[in-house]
């Protein structure tokens, strides 16, 4: 059969696709239909309404009563004209279809369906509005899974009441959505990557595990989230642009226990106060973990006169790390606060190597990625700077891990 590749290409010719379509053909003929549980299609052709129309046919011979598993990919892009005909899930296996997944297709005419043992829903780009998806979720009682990823259609995202089970909601990069509307009480785990939306999840009682991938994320986590989700344990947070340092949080996270923050893309303003984040521990006195990515650059500040916050006990707090880390004056500020303030400490990690992947030092293993000399020399001041103004506040109870550059590959 030939390459995805060839297939893409706009001059494949009509053999090429007769080819592959009778490859399809000859492995589904071969098998009777009956006792199917999971079917799996990528299907690579241009878009062409003569062998679209093939597809509707292998559809309509794979997904028989008591399929459970049904994973179909479309591609190229064009593709999202092909209509997925839903009534074969309705009149087939409304009982037995427990997990669906198509890529790159389309959901355009409202449908009657009953999927009452639905539970894991993905949808990726697929071209969908909200009545749509509003009669696809009220039909599927018992979803624990929904991941809706470059659904771009979709403005107004609500998630029912009638989603009793759903517990993981994933949103990925729907460009147009505007508005989340959570109304399902039992979700524990929600994503959402993408552009600023209004979020409105209630009182999310059963919220415990929260990530979010947005720009001026951490303002909005400090500002929003300690009043709608009061139970919150896990909190990731990705953002690649911040207007202001991290503001004093006015509510607490009681039952933080796990904090993760990183800084990606190139919008990121290197003056950001890192030491501003110490507003996040004040607020949860529950937090065990804390690891902070910064953005690796070749900037340095004047670390000699170091500021200090209040007193604070962050009695809880054993495991830090930053990777990223550089002689900038409010990141070092930020680990000293960290050794004086947090009485559990038992381990603080310091990556002072601009790499995410070290050689294991042995001759005849691979190399590490290249590194230009002044990210090396930068390397080395920050190491400098550890020894000079970090070091000498480590308790004998705490384990200082300071990951400098390979000796090997990063010599100066």
């Amino acid at each position: 059969m030939c390459s995805k590749e060839r297939l893409h290409m706009k001059t494949v010719g009509s053999n090429v696709i007769a080819d592959y379509n009778n490859n399809i053909d000859r492995v589904l003929t071969n098998h009777s239909g009956t006792g199917v549980r999971k079917f799996k299609l990528e299907y690579h052709l241009p878009y062409v309404a003569k062998s679209y129309n093939q597809l509707r046919s292998w559809l309509k011979f794979s997904i028989t009563p008591g399929i459970e598993e049904l994973d179909l990919t479309l591609s190229p892009k064009k593709a999202t004209s092909f209509n997925f005909p839903c009534k074969l899930l309705s009149d087939r296996c409304q009982e037995s279809i427990r997990y669906l997944r198509l890529y790159n297709c389309a959901l355009l005419h409202k449908f009657e369906l009953s999927l009452r043992n639905l539970k894991v829903l993905h949808l990726c780009e697929v071209r969908i509005k909200e009545d749509e998806l509003g009669c696809l979720l009220s039909s599927s009682i018992a979803l624990e899974h929904l991941k809706l990823m470059y659904c771009n259609d979709i403005m107004c995202l609500e998630i029912p009441c009638l989603q009793q089970q759903l517990s993981f909601l994933e949103v990925i990069e729907c460009s147009d959505l505007q508005v989340i509307e959570r109304k399902a009480p039992n979700i524990s785990k929600f994503h959402i990557v993408g552009n600023q939306v209004q979020l409105s999840l209630g009182e999310s009682l059963k919220l415990k595990n929260l990530m979010l991938y947005l720009s001026c994320a951490i303002s909005y986590a400090i500002d929003n989230l300690p009043s709608c989700v009061p139970n919150l344990e896990t909190l990731t947070i990705y953002s690649s642009y911040e207007t202001v340092n991290a503001p004093m949080v006015s509510s607490k996270f009681f039952h933080l226990k796990y904090l993760g923050i990183r800084f990606i893309g190139g919008h990121f303003h290197r003056d950001y106060d890192y030491l501003s984040l110490v507003s996040f521990f004040d607020a949860s006195p529950c937090l065990e973990k804390f690891v902070l990515y910064s953005k690796y650059d070749s900037f340095e500040g004047d670390p000699s006169s170091m500021r200090r916050m209040p007193k604070h006990r962050h009695g809880n707090l054993k495991r830090v790390k930053i990777t990223g880390f550089c002689p900038q004056k409010s990141m070092i500020e930020l680990a000293c606060h960290i050794l004086e303030n947090a009485t559990s400490l038992k381990l603080l990690t310091l990556d002072a190597s601009p790499v995410n992947r070290r050689c294991s030092g042995n001759v005849m293993d691979r190399k590490c990625p290249p590194l230009e000399t002044p990210y090396i020399r930068l390397a080395h001041k920050t190491i400098l700077a550890v020894r000079t103004y970090i070091q000498g506040k480590v308790s004998p109870r705490v384990k200082l891990n300071v990951l400098e550059p390979c000796s090997r590959c990063h010599a100066l």
